[in-house]
């Protein structure tokens, strides 16, 4: 079972992230696209770091559970605070955060209803939180050629870690996100390459025997193959929420 440093390690080996984050770009510009962010804002699972400068915001503090992710942060946004901690067990006070954005890191949290609760307790109340998570379905062309996948959790599991009690109009979309690649070989290192290996042994094979059992694999792979390339997919959860407590 994988371990908190575990994933840790993972990511902040992830050396060529910045050539392997299509998903995350992708994502980032549907989330910023609909996302309210203003005064303080908290980035959590900021990996490299996100460019808020469209937005009212007027202090940026970033959380990554990778060192070495956070070394890339300050050296490309200065300005922001960056702070090596778990989604989990956030280190700062209750309702010190005017606005919330997390794009693909909640769902590698062992504790993900801890962490959901975590980001309500440091949000101010009538706050905005904007979270991207990849959830249940992901990569099922992957398991179609037999190789390991991550099984994330379902949507509507995910959905219930936004508990009333903390979060109010709540706004839900599950889409699936398709990438493209050139060939096999391209499309797992674009996994490995952003550290999402992390948990259950995503992109590896299940059975990998020899050079002959890869060609078998990219042959199958070519049979998927589409005008665009040959096709990868994510279910993603994109949840808009609104910090209860806000007065009217």
């Amino acid at each position: 079972m994988m371990t908190l440093s575990d994933v840790a390690g993972h990511f902040s080996r992830a050396h060529d992230y910045d050539c392997h984050n299509q998903l995350q770009r992708l994502t980032a510009e549907k989330l910023l696209a609909r996302a309210t962010l203003q005064g303080h804002l908290l980035d959590i699972g900021a990996g490299p770091g996100t460019d808020f400068s469209l937005f009212p915001v007027k202090r940026v503090t970033t959380v990554d559970i990778a060192f070495a992710m956070c070394q890339r942060l300050r050296s490309l946004y200065p300005s922001y605070g960056a702070v090596c901690a778990d989604a989990a067990t956030l280190p700062f006070s209750s309702g010190c955060f005017d606005s919330l954005y997390s794009n693909l890191a909640l769902q590698w949290c062992p504790d993900f209803a801890g962490a959901v609760d975590e980001a309500a307790r440091v949000l101010k109340p009538g706050g905005r939180g904007h979270f991207a998570m990849v959830c249940d379905g992901a990569l099922p062309e992957l398991e179609a050629l037999g190789f390991c996948v991550n099984h994330f959790a379902p949507a509507s599991q995910m959905v219930a870690a936004f508990s009333e009690h903390d979060w109010c109009e709540l706004s839900i979309e599950v889409a699936t996100e398709t990438l493209h690649f050139d060939d096999l070989r391209t499309l797992l290192y674009s996994i490995k390459g952003v550290g999402a290996s992390a948990r259950h042994g995503a992109g590896q094979a299940k059975v990998l025997r020899g050079r002959a059992d890869w060609l078998a694999r990219v042959d199958n792979a070519e049979r998927m193959r589409t005008p665009k390339g040959l096709p990868l997919s994510y279910e993603i959860l994109y949840v808009s929420a609104l910090k209860r407590g806000a007065t009217t």
